[in-house]
Formats: C-alpha cells, sequence, structure tokens
C-alpha cells in the first residue's frame, strides 16, 4: 500500500466516519515518533473503512489511506494531488462547458464525470467528515486540517451508496481533542505563491473540547490575459478557509462533534488557451464567421478574421469577462451513542450551500464566437442513521442504517454564440432514499465471509427556464426572441436499484491475506441541462451501472519491514453516461454511451530499508474500452479512449531520515510520478490535438525538524523537469476550435512552521 509512514502509528478514518466504538475518548493528534537510528520497522496503520476499526492489511478492500501528516510531508495543500500518491485515480480541476475554476473531475479504475452540471451525478463519491458532498463545485479541497484521505476503489455501494460506481473518496478532519495544542505555517513560493495555515486545539473542561482553523491560499496566475481588467493573468488563486468543530463527550457511551466550515475562492479564471483550430469543422460557427469576412476557416486575413494570432500556449487573448468567484459553507453534527457493550448508534446531520458565479469567453479571442455565464447556487441536505455492532461472540459484525439526502439549486446560463444568444439552465432538485445492512461472519479464525445489499431510490426534477433572445438573421438563422428551447414545467427522472456486495477472505498466514469480491454498483439518470435545439422535452438518460470482481492479496511482514497490497479486477459497464459535443448540437449534452469493459491492477508497497531509508511506490493499469456502442454519438467508436484515464500510472518514492541529535531530524525525499498518455478532451470524442501523451513528474523537498519537534522547516521543487502537460481539454464541433488547459510547470517553494 502507498501509505509512506515512517515509524509512526496512524490511525486514519477511511470510511464515512469513524465508529463509536473507535473514537469514544479524546485523543490527542497522532505525532510521528522520532525512528530508529536505523528504521528497520513500519508502524500499524489502522482503518475503519468497514465501520469497525481494523489493520489495514487486514481490511480487503483496494484502498490507499495518507495522513495530514503525509501531504505535509510534501508540501501538499491541494487535496487533487492525491492521484500523485495512488494508483488508477485521476483527480482533475476541470472547468468544463463553463468558466468555474474549482470543480473536481474524479475517475477511480476509468469510471468518474468530467462535468458539474447538476443534470448528473458524479461518478466518483466524495465525502468529508461522513457527509457525502453532492456537487462537485468546490470539492477541490485545499489541506487545512485534514487528518487522513482515503481512496476507496471499486464500486463502494452498500455501505458508502450515493454514487460510487467507481469508488470513493474520503476525508477526516482532525477531531476536537482534550491537549491544548496548536500549530501554524507559512509557505512562500512560485508566482507570489503565499500559503498560510493556523490550527489551535483546546479543551474548554473535562467533557467540552474544540478546535478552529484558517487558511488563506494566495497565487498569481500563469496564463497570460492582456485584454482582461488590469491584464490579470487566468490561473490564479485567492481562497480563504475557516473550519471549526466542537466535541462533547460527557459520558464514555456519548460523543458529540458539531462541525462547520466556510470557504471563499475567487479566480481569474480557469487557465485554458486556444492552440488551433479543427481544419474538418467547415460547418463551425468560426468557418461561417471567417466566410463573412471573406475568408475560410483556416485562410482569412481581414481584421474580423478568427485565425492563427489567437493560438497560443500561454496567452488568451479572449476579451469577455473571465472569473470564478464561489462561497460554500457547511455545518454537520454527529451523535454517536453506544446503547450496550455490542451495539452502536449514530446520526450524522448536515447541510451544506454553494452559491457563486463563473464566466468564460472560450473562443479566446476578440471575436465574438462562444462566451458563457453561470449564476450558480447549490444546497443539500442529508440524514443517516446508522446501527454497528457485533454478536456471537465478536464473530459476527454489522452495520445497518438508512439514508436520506435533498439537493436543489440553479444553475442559469445566459450564453452568447456567433449566431444566437439564448438563456440556458434552470432550477433543480434531487431527492435519495436508501437503506442498507452488511455483516461479516467469521466461519473460522481465518475465513470470513460478508455479504452486504442497499436499496436506493433517486428522484431527479428540472424545471428549464430557456429561451432564444437574440439570433443572427436570415438567411443564416433567424428565430423569434422569447421562444422558448422547452416548455417551462417540472420533468422527472426516477429510479431505484438494489445494489448487493459478497466478499470473502482467508488469512493465509499471518502475514498474508487473500480476498474476492463482487459488488454492484449504480448511478441514476438525469437530464441534459444545456439545451439549444427546440424539443417537446429535454433529452434524459437512463441510470448507469457495474458489475465488478476483484481478488486481491494483502502482506505485512519481513519483521514489520515490508507492507504490500495487490487487487486484480474485471468490470462490466452498462449504459455509460458520456458528455459529449458534436455537430448535432450547439452545447455538450449527455447520452448513454453503451457498454464498457474495465479489467487492470493495482499494486502497492512500502519498504522500510534500514538506517533511516523508506522506499513505497504502486503501479496500476486500467484498461478500458467499449464493446457496443448505440449511434447517439457521432465521431465514438469501439477503440476511443476513457477520459482523462491512463492505461497506466505508477509513482516511487525514496526518502531518508538523518538523525543529527540536538540539530534535530533532516529528511530529504524525492518522488516520481508516471502517467501513460490520456485523452484530454472532456467531451469524450478522441482527437490528436487532444490526447496527452505520457509524462513522468519528479518532485524534489527536504524537511526539517528541530530535536522537540517544535519547528520546522521545508524547502521543495514540484514538477523539476518542467512538463508542461494538459490537465484537460475541451472540442465542439459547432465552433470548431482546440480549447487545452496546461499545467503550471515547475514551482518552487520554501515553508516555516511552528507548533505548541
Amino acid at each position: 500500500m502507498s501509505l509512506m509512514l515512517d515509524t509512526a502509528r496512524a490511525q486514519t478514518g477511511a470510511e464515512v466516519a469513524p465508529s463509536p466504538a473507535t473514537q469514544k475518548k479524546p485523543v490527542a493528534p497522532a505525532h510521528p515518533r522520532r525512528a530508529s537510528a536505523n528504521g528497520t520497522r513500519l508502524e500499524e496503520v489502522t482503518v475503519t473503512a468497514r465501520r469497525r476499526t481494523e489493520r489495514i492489511e487486514r481490511t480487503p478492500i483496494s484502498m490507499t489511506t495518507v495522513t495530514g501528516t503525509q501531504f505535509a510531508e510534501r508540501g501538499i495543500t491541494s487535496i487533487a494531488k492525491i492521484q500523485n500518491l495512488a494508483p488508477n485515480i485521476s483527480f482533475g480541476n476541470v472547468a468544463a462547458s463553463s468558466g468555474v475554476a474549482n470543480a473536481a473531475a474524479i475517475f477511480i479504475r476509468g469510471i468518474g464525470q468530467t462535468d458539474f452540471s447538476f443534470g448528473v451525478d458524479p461518478g466518483v463519491g466524495m465525502y468529508v467528515d461522513g457527509v457525502y458532498v453532492g456537487s462537485p463545485v468546490g470539492s477541490v479541497l485545499n489541506m487545512v486540517d485534514i487528518s487522513s484521505v482515503s481512496v476507496l476503489r471499486g464500486p463502494q455501494g452498500t455501505l458508502f451508496g450515493r454514487n460510487t460506481i467507481g469508488g470513493a473518496v474520503a476525508v477526516t478532519s482532525l477531531q476536537p481533542n482534550d491537549h491544548l495544542s496548536a500549530r501554524a505555517d507559512v509557505k512562500y513560493g512560485t508566482a507570489n505563491r503565499i500559503d498560510t495555515r493556523a490550527f489551535v486545539n483546546v479543551p474548554l473542561s473535562s467533557t467540552l473540547f474544540a478546535n478552529f482553523s484558517v487558511g488563506s491560499f494566495m497565487q498569481d496566475g500563469y496564463v497570460n490575459a492582456p485584454y482582461q481588467k488590469d491584464e490579470r493573468k487566468l490561473g490564479s488563486q485567492d481562497t480563504r478557509v475557516f473550519k471549526g468543530a466542537l466535541r462533547w463527550h460527557p459520558i464514555d457511551k456519548l460523543n458529540v462533534v458539531l462541525r462547520g466550515d466556510w470557504t471563499r475562492d475567487r479566480s481569474n479564471g480557469a487557465p485554458f488557451v486556444t492552440t488551433g483550430v479543427n481544419p474538418t469543422a467547415t460547418g463551425s460557427m468560426i468557418a461561417l464567421n471567417n466566410a463573412l469576412a471573406g475568408g475560410t476557416l483556416t485562410n482569412c486575413t481581414a481584421a474580423a478574421c478568427y485565425n492563427s494570432r489567437y493560438f497560443s500556449k500561454n496567452t488568451n487573448y479572449g476579451t469577455g469577462p473571465d472569473y470564478s468567484n464561489l462561497v460554500n459553507w457547511s455545518t454537520s453534527g454527529t451523535i454517536d451513542y453506544e446503547l450496550t457493550p455490542w451495539l452502536d448508534l449514530k446520526s450524522i446531520t448536515a447541510y451544506r450551500k454553494s452559491e457563486g458565479q463563473f464566466t468564460q469567453d472560450r473562443d479566446a479571442s476578440p471575436v465574438n464566437i462562444n462566451f458563457v455565464k453561470d449564476f450558480y447556487m447549490e444546497k443539500q441536505f442529508s440524514e443517516e442513521f446508522q446501527a454497528n455492532g457485533r454478536a456471537l461472540n465478536n464473530r459476527l459484525h454489522y452495520s445497518a442504517g438508512v439514508y436520506y439526502f435533498d439537493q436543489s439549486g440553479y444553475d442559469i446560463n445566459p450564453v452568447n454564440f456567433y449566431v444566437l444568444s439564448l438563456l440556458s439552465g434552470g432550477d433543480f432538485r434531487d431527492r435519495n432514499y436508501a437503506a442498507y445492512a452488511q455483516s461479516t461472519y467469521a466461519v473460522t479464525r481465518k475465513f470470513n465471509v460478508t455479504v452486504g445489499v442497499r436499496y436506493t431510490e433517486d428522484n431527479k426534477s428540472f424545471l428549464p427556464n430557456q429561451y432564444y433572445i437574440s439570433s443572427i438573421g436570415a438567411p443564416i438563422l433567424s428565430i423569434p426572441p422569447g421562444t422558448r428551447i422547452v416548455p417551462e414545467r417540472w420533468y422527472h427522472n426516477n429510479n431505484a436499484r438494489w445494489t448487493p456486495m459478497v466478499n470473502l477472505s482467508y488469512q493465509v498466514t499471518p502475514e498474508l491475506m487473500a480476498y474476492t469480491t463482487f459488488s454492484q454498483g449504480f448511478k441514476g439518470g438525469g437530464f441534459t441541462q444545456r439545451l439549444t435545439n427546440i424539443a417537446p422535452s429535454p433529452p434524459s438518460f437512463r441510470p448507469e451501472s457495474v458489475n465488478s470482481f476483484e481478488g486481491g492479496l494483502k502482506f505485512y511482514g519481513l519483521d514489520h519491514r515490508l507492507r504490500v497490497s495487490a487487487a486484480g479486477f474485471f468490470t462490466f459497464y452498462d449504459n455509460v453516461q458520456l458528455l459529449v459535443a458534436d455537430t448535432t448540437h450547439i452545447g455538450p449534452y449527455y447520452t448513454n454511451a453503451g457498454k464498457a469493459h474495465i479489467s487492470g491492477f493495482e499494486l502497492e508497497s512500502q519498504y522500510a530499508l534500514g538506517d533511516g531509508w523508506t522506499a513505497s511506490g504502486s503501479v496500476g493499469l486500467t484498461d478500458a474500452h467499449y464493446t457496443s456502442l448505440t449511434n447517439s454519438v457521432q465521431g465514438l467508436t469501439l477503440d476511443s479512449m476513457f477520459v482523462l484515464v491512463s492505461k497506466w500510472t505508477a509513482n516511487l518514492g525514496l526518502s531518508k531520515r538523518i538523525d543529527m541529535g540536538k540539530y534535530g531530524v533532516l529528511t530529504p525525499r524525492v518522488d516520481a510520478v508516471y502517467r501513460s498518455r490520456y485523452n484530454a478532451n472532456v467531451n469524450a470524442i478522441m482527437y490528436n490535438e487532444l490526447i496527452q501523451p505520457k509524462y513522468i513528474l519528479v518532485n524534489l523537498g527536504a524537511r526539517w525538524a528541530s530535536e522537540s519537534g517544535r519547528y520546522n522547516f521545508s524547502a521543495g521543487l514540484d514538477n523539476a523537469t518542467n512538463e508542461k502537460f494538459m490537465a484537460w481539454g475541451s472540442y465542439s464541433g459547432s465552433f470548431g476550435n482546440y480549447q487545452k488547459s496546461f499545467d503550471r510547470g515547475r514551482q518552487w517553494f520554501i515553508q516555516g512552521g511552528v507548533s505548541f
């Protein structure tokens, strides 16, 4: 497993929330103990992925857990970097068909989603402190008081449930405890990067504890934008985060945690450029613009032409405003109560709201070809009741519960295209009901059987507010202003499904465990939100589902020096929900593209080499291919690559702990990340211009900590070889230009911190 722990005991919450039995009493935050002179042993790691405390090497799930300390050792401040530490996961920040600068696009084992549109659900569930986050907007979290981040691969449709058809990412924050402590750090780096963080934990009484954290993350942009206000660069960051938690523990049987957070995220706009036009897009709006200016798609020199003067890899020539302003906040309450020594009850109640405005001049030029805007608001309420227990002299462990989720809001999209202007979007509401049960029975001391099932009912409703504002006029296109695209009324898409799971595990030796799992995953249907073609109703699509088979081995031995995890999987993927853009629609739309097979494996390892050396690494294979297609998509073939999914992913890390006595501890490290080529077009269809070739990232760093551990200093160089890889791309045949968003490239930083 790619856990990379440096001789420190770690306990991480890898499930939706730790079980009451594991978090009853106030616990001091884990601080790494100094390694022995030769660093010959790895320490125990425990997780709660099945709602009870288990050693990670005896948990029959393919998962990676990374602690907040491990992120800090690498100078990582964004959760998106988890993709560099775990196999077969892509965690992107994608501005698909909009200008939003904070929207997570997560893929695990080839399954995910690129768009934040309320008409479609994410394919990987994100959970923060036990709460499902219903919208990708604002989900690229900054690391402020994070205890751990866990990646659970494969459908998690029993305990996690909603929209975990590809897997789940579970984020756990630090719990308030009875130790007075505080820490703060400041980072400075490339492009005036200034990150500041502070955290304090205070025991208010013998039964009441609180913590509070603040963070500010600032950095200049890196894509030139000469026509933007004050010539500000795109790709900047301006984020403020405030988080707090209150924990009440009056008796051993009762534990109550209240949490709240507020984040404001402002950006000059998503960092993208136009690098060219597709020479075959002769029916596109760019071709029409150039024809009216007296030229052709690829040969036009007049002032009104759209041509190579607007093509660049580092400059965006858009004159329409590009910005992304977002505010989100949430609150939650978790109540754990030990009803008996064998039964724990839990309630998780949460509310979350996001609101913002995003704009993007998508042609990246002064020519008015494609400009979009979003007025966005989303709110969600969820309630989950759990019963977690054990019976039959601890041979049976079980978890059961019910879940309710209510999400609503709006996304209003005024858009200006070359041939017309219109109002798109509308209001939405999504209600989800579920009940589940899972149990593990120890048939023998070595052989365990786990079975589970979940019933989910998913009801989506859409109220479109969409009409034409103006058109270019006859003879090209003439539509009366105010013409409705679809009738303004509520439309519904309701689905229900049972999703079972069966897992068998066998402890071959005290060091080696083998397991096999069959599980199903389900993601509800929805609507295409962005419409341009007049229709009697908004186009809808059906639910997608997977049947997944997995087998794995986990080893922890060689006198606690070596930890290895291996898993192989095969997935039948049905009714694949795909965001596509072709010439049949001006904007992107959703469709059930067909069926697919996905096979592959993960191999992760950590090895304490001795003399302070620790090596860690992983490799993952995701072989995803379509097996049959519907006729709903132009340009998609059985050979088309999945979006943002590399066939091969790998990482390798090497660190050396140097104990300098009273002068502290110095830990230099080097990390390398490999990704094979992938289709960067968020609109699915493959184009050679939007294929990102394979690349290798190399990150260098060193961290010093004082003898007492109170003071620390770090320096690092990320992407040392300055790889300018494409994070995402976009192409629509209706417009004809290639959009690309590249990584910032090489970055350096220095950081100093203090803790009490």
